[in-house]
């Protein structure tokens, strides 16, 4: 009598997966260690692969304007003597075309004056006129502001090599390599303060404000004129908050300067020269050398 022999036993199983309990699945992935993304993923801020940070490099610099006068005045320090040359050729220059334009329109300009005439009869003469001395006080305010920016020039371009970590030369504010975009900037900008003055002053103001920047563009990354105007628009707008305290503060730190006899004025308009370096520097990305 034969005996049949017993089946093969059954193919052996996959072990179940340790994540949900069904078969067939990978196992879990190890937890995660220094360097990799947390619980909180890429999103919140931690570190990435290899320690770096995650997403777009290291953070913008912090700006605050309390940094940027901290910083003009330690670098105004610094560099006291050739500031101070360069600060007496800006105060001079400014102060010439100042005293010349102020006599310019006095002698366009007239007052409202009465009298009898041979008749008897009281009459006044119509003067100058509001409309006609704000044109006057428009052009005036327009070439003043050009004389300045030309030589504000130089002094930004050294301004900026301070800012760089180098130090104040006076030879930088007598380069005249980018003169003529200099020039043409500063006649695009005093056009524009000329048609702002002519609407009350105001706007004048605004556009002075928004087109600060303007000569910063050109002496620092050699734009030409528009794309300067351009460009100093764009900064003040997506920095406004930054930008408006500091142009606030600057003028409050330089008005305080010339009340004391304009002498004061030597020490806080490079020290607020520097600040606003240090301002354009941070906001447009770069590193400061403190």
């Amino acid at each position: 009598m034969s005996t049949t022999p017993p089946p093969p036993p059954p193919p052996p199983s996959d072990p179940p997966s340790g994540g949900d309990g069904g078969y067939g699945a990978p196992p879990p992935p190890p937890p995660g260690g220094p360097g990799g993304y947390g619980p909180g993923g890429p999103g919140d801020g931690g570190p990435g692969y290899g320690g770096q940070p995650a997403y777009g490099g290291p953070p913008a610099p912090a700006y605050s304007v309390g940094d940027a006068l901290s910083f003009g005045w330690a670098k105004f320090q610094a560099n006291v003597g050739p500031i101070l040359l360069s600060a007496l050729v800006l105060l001079v220059g400014v102060g010439v075309v100042a005293v010349l334009g102020g006599l310019v329109s006095g002698a366009l300009s007239s007052d409202v004056e009465c009298a009898f005439d041979s008749n008897g009869e009281f009459v006044c003469d119509g003067g100058t006129g509001f409309f006609a001395g704000l044109v006057i006080q428009a052009v005036l305010s327009a070439v003043l502001l050009v004389v300045f920016q030309i030589i504000a020039a130089g002094l930004i371009r050294a301004a900026l090599k301070v800012a760089d970590g180098g130090s104040w030369e006076f030879s930088e504010v007598l380069r005249t390599d980018k003169i003529g975009k200099v020039v043409v900037a500063a006649l695009i900008v005093a056009a524009i303060t000329f048609v702002g003055t002519l609407l009350c002053y105001f706007p004048g103001i605004i556009a002075g404000f928004m087109l600060s920047y303007t000569l910063y563009f050109v002496v620092d990354r050699d734009l030409e004129p528009m794309a300067a105007v351009k460009a100093s628009f764009e900064l003040t707008k997506n920095n406004l908050g930054n930008t408006l305290v500091w142009y606030i503060v600057g003028a409050i730190v330089a008005f305080a300067g010339f009340l004391a006899c304009g002498i004061g004025a030597l020490v806080s308009l490079p020290v607020v020269l520097l600040g606003t370096a240090y301002t354009y520097r941070t906001l447009t990305g770069g590193t400061v050398v403190r």
